[in-house]
């Protein structure tokens, strides 16, 4: 057999955790560094290029925005790998949420650089993601804190991560989805109760980054085949959450 078609090894879940775990930090700078440049080009106002003092620091915002949008999938997909063979319901669910989340981010930043390249601030739907940022926003973040609660439930029943950290995670998502919620019903309440979720991703993030997924045989309630070495692998994957959405003033 040559080596071209040699099969692969296997992602171990210790590999697997470090990435998703790069990826939970990279998204804070992503996303941060994204809002950084926007509000630094157009301040409190609409990201629309004629609002801009630097049309280059919009676009790079705007194309940090939606590198934080491909790392969120990438997040998912890693962790529908992990999950599939003994919870696939949650595996689908958190998919689902990631790919949503990620989608809904990246309608706003999408706009803008759509405006920038035709040269056109006329009415449209570039020019409508662009003004509804915030709700997007906010509707990413419910979306994300629902889907997390079940994902952390998973993590904790497993052992993948440390219970005290996926406990933690439950109640911060929790508190996170209810923020994001209350937001869009006209409440301003979403900063303050989206720290307990934004410090689970970077206290899991780090945790992960050094450690990865720690093996179901640790601890948790995971099947007896399940603990042996082929079931701790997965195969290799197609490779935040931010406070703040910058394309429309403050939330």
């Amino acid at each position: 057999m040559s080596a071209s078609s040699a099969p692969q090894a296997p992602m171990s879940l210790m590999t697997t955790g470090r990435i998703v775990g790069t990826l939970f930090v990279s998204a804070f700078f992503l996303y941060g560094g994204g809002v950084f440049l926007v509000f630094s080009a157009v301040g409190d106002d609409t990201a629309l290029p004629a609002n801009a003092d630097s049309l280059a620091q919009l676009c790079a915002g705007s194309a940090l925005l939606l590198l934080n949008s491909a790392a969120v999938i990438t997040i998912g997909l890693l962790a529908f790998r992990v999950l599939r063979r003994e919870h696939r319901g949650t595996a689908n669910l958190y998919l689902g949420t990631r790919i949503a989340e990620a989608t809904l981010l990246a309608l706003a930043p999408l706009g803008t650089l759509m405006l920038a390249l035709s040269g056109s601030e006329q009415p449209g739907l570039a020019r409508t993601f662009a003004e509804n940022a915030s709700t997007t926003f906010s509707l990413a973040m419910a979306t994300l804190g629902v889907g997390s609660i079940f994902f952390c439930w998973v993590l904790l029943k497993s052992g993948l991560l440390p219970r005290i950290l996926a406990a933690y995670g439950i109640a911060g998502y929790a508190i996170f989805a209810l923020g994001s919620v209350l937001e869009l019903s006209g409440y301003s309440v979403e900063l303050i109760m989206s720290l307990p979720g934004g410090l689970f991703e970077i206290a899991a993030g780090f945790y992960l980054l050094t450690k990865g997924f720690r093996s179901p045989a640790l601890g948790g309630s995971v099947p007896p085949h399940d603990t042996h070495p082929a079931a701790l692998h997965v195969n290799p994957a197609v490779a935040t959450s931010a406070p703040s959405a910058p394309f429309s003033g403050s939330r």
